[in-house]
This record gives structure tokens, sequence and C-alpha cells, in this order.
């Protein structure tokens, strides 16, 4: 027996017009979506202004002491981005990932990384800060006391090309700044040189010399190790000295130094931002992220700056200065719900109401065809 399909009872046209209204609310869903503000968004707007009154203080500071800033390397007129060279500047470091990070919204993903560690009110912050990122250092910072953490930070103070690696304005002398203006109330506990071995290596005489000035005038414990080793032990005990009998509930480190992070094996190891579980335990070498990862607690590491902004929605190499609350760390597009549910809605309404009318079409011509008057003669 031959198979044969069977038209249904909705005409073309009907269909014709429940296709054309799907498509009219297809692009009524997809033209006109919404933002949606994200978790945390009143601390994360919070921090943004308060890093934002940091950068421009900062930025105050430098054009009152060199007339100038320089506009071909930091275009938006931040201060943030220091000197191509310097006498304390430790080795290359990438002018884009320095325009990056000064961006006050960065931190609102500190914020982000904060609050998804699961750390509350008083809880202790152990930070290893580098000369090479002050923007990302006052991020961190800030977020913290807009949390109402407590900060412990240490700094090697030493610089990549464009950190803060001009030696009348190192990332103490900011930090001294803002904590004298107000805006943190937190600064470094300790500061070592930086450089190979923690203790200034591949600096020249100068740049020593300069950088223990600065520690002196700060009011700074210089941490001076005799190798690598030993400066991770002082930097750990300098940590739990300051926590007292409170634990510490997150490690936060900035950059790749190697008073932080040891090896550059090390470095590669932890995913750029929050790390909650030791990668590969087996390969690691020792370093206080190393010990700090073992221990359990929570590591931000802050490296891959492109990486980074990409991920929270931030733009790599800003061509203006960054409005606070621009970024999608703070909100994304998303589809209106209303919307969506309406257009569900008014489409099966549409449906059933021209099947029916199709439906009703078709009966009332087949009871006309069935009538006695209609039938064909025998």
């Amino acid at each position: 027996m031959a198979l044969m399909w069977r038209p249904g009872r909705a005409s073309r046209g009907v269909l014709s017009l429940v296709a054309l209204v799907s498509v009219l609310g297809y692009v009524a869903v997809e033209q006109m979506p919404q933002q949606i503000r994200k978790k945390w968004y009143r601390e994360k707007l919070q921090a943004a202004r308060l890093m934002d009154a940091g950068m421009k203080a900062i930025r105050d500071h430098k054009l009152a002491i060199f007339g100038r800033l320089d506009t071909e390397h930091d275009p938006n007129g931040t201060g943030m981005v220091g000197s191509g060279l310097s006498p304390i500047t430790s080795k290359e470091g990438s002018l884009a990932a320095k325009q990056t990070t000064a961006n006050p919204n960065f931190a609102a993903v500190f914020v982000s990384w904060y609050r998804r560690a699961g750390l509350k009110e008083g809880d202790v912050v152990a930070m290893a800060f580098s000369g090479s990122f002050p923007s990302m250092n006052l991020a961190a910072l800030v977020a913290a006391e807009v949390l109402n953490l407590e900060p412990i930070p240490i700094v090697s103070l030493s610089a990549s090309r464009w950190g803060a690696n001009i030696p009348q304005l190192t990332w103490l002398d900011m930090e001294r700044l803002l904590f004298e203006k107000g805006i943190i109330h937190h600064r470094s506990v300790a500061a070592s040189l930086g450089g190979e071995q923690d203790r200034g290596g591949g600096l020249p005489p100068e740049g020593i010399r300069l950088l223990r000035q600065v520690i002196e005038r700060n009011g700074v414990e210089l941490i001076d190790p005799p190798n690598l080793e030993a400066s991770w032990d002082i930097r750990m005990n300098i940590y739990r000295e300051n926590a007292g009998p409170r634990p510490i509930s997150c490690f936060v480190n900035v950059g790749g130094g190697l008073g932080s992070v040891g090896t550059p094996l090390n470095k590669k190891m932890f995913r750029p931002g929050l790390n909650r579980t030791t990668p590969s335990p087996e390969k690691l070498r020792d370093s206080v992220i190393t010990r700090f990862s073992r221990q359990g607690v929570p590591v931000i590491h802050v490296l891959n700056i492109a990486r980074l902004a990409r991920r929270y929605g931030l733009p790599v190499q800003p061509d203006h200065y960054p409005q606070v609350g621009e970024g999608g760390i703070f909100a994304a597009l998303e589809y209106n719900l209303a919307i969506t549910w309406g257009v569900l809605l008014g489409l099966v309404v549409v449906i059933f109401l021209l099947l029916r009318m199709d439906v009703s079409y078709y009966l009332l011509r087949s009871r006309r065809n069935t009538a006695p008057g209609n039938q064909p003669p025998p």
C-alpha cells in the first residue's frame, strides 16, 4: 500500500502569518536587551570611586612635582604610568599592561574576587605589592577597605619599565600621599628592594641607594635578606606578626616579584585571578604564594593584565580616561524577560486564534459541501 502525505488543516496564509509574527518577536527580543546589574554592584561602584579619587590625587601630585605629564606614554593623563628607564627599573615591562591597569574600575574586579573568596568584614588579607603595578596595588587596597577587610601589604619596591619607577614618586610615596589625604587607611608594613634575590640584584648601585632612601623617608621596615629563601621566611613572619591571633583569609599577589612567587614556573602555575585550590602541588616550588596556597588560603594572582581586562569587560589600552562604572564588571546586557515572555505569550495567542479561525473556516466549508443540496448526483 502506498504511503501518502496528508496536509494539515492550516492554510499557507496562516502559516505565513505565524512565521511573520515569530520573526517580528525574535527581532524585538534581540533589539531591546536590558542592562542587568551584577552582584555586589554598590560595593564595586564605591571601590571604583575611591580608586578614581586616589588616581587623581597621584596625578595632581605628579603634576606638582614635574609640571607636566608624559602624554606620549600616558595619553589618558592618568599619572599612573612611569618612565621608560630609571635607576630603580628592575626589568622590562609592558607599556600596554600599565596603560590598561590605569583604570579605576579594576577596584570593582577586586571586590568581586574578595566576595567570591568568601571574605567577610574583619578578615585579614596578606598582600604582596609590586612597584611595577601601582594601579593594581591601589585597586587591591581600596577594595579591601570598602569591604572592611584588614590588609597587610608588603611591597617589592623596584619596578619594571613604565611602573612606579620614578625615584621621586615610588609606590611608597604614592601610598603615603593617599594615606595623608585620608583616601586610604592602610600602608605597607615592610618593603624589599625587589629584583634578583629580592635584594636589588640587577640594579645599579645608584638605584639601590635611592631605594634605601625611599624606604627610610617613608618610615617602613626594610626587608634585606641574605637570599631569596630567607626573604620568604621574613615575609611570612611579618604577615603573621601583623595578623596577630587572627587567621589570614586571603593572599593577594600583584606582579611577578621573586619575593612572592619565587620561580617563573610558580608564576605560570597560578591562573590570573582567584585561585581557590593549589594548582599541581607536586610541581610547585617553595615561595610565599605556594606556602599560603598549601595552607588552604585563597590566592588572588594579578598577572596577564590584558586577559584579566577582557575577562571582566574592561578595555585593553583604553582610548580615554575610563569613567567610574564603565565595563562588564558592573552590568551585562541580557534579554529583557518582560519582553521575552510578552512575545512568547503573544505568539501563543496569535497561533491559537489564527488556527482556530482557519479550522472554523475549513469546518464551515466542509459542512457546506456535505449539505443535501450540494451533494453530487448519483
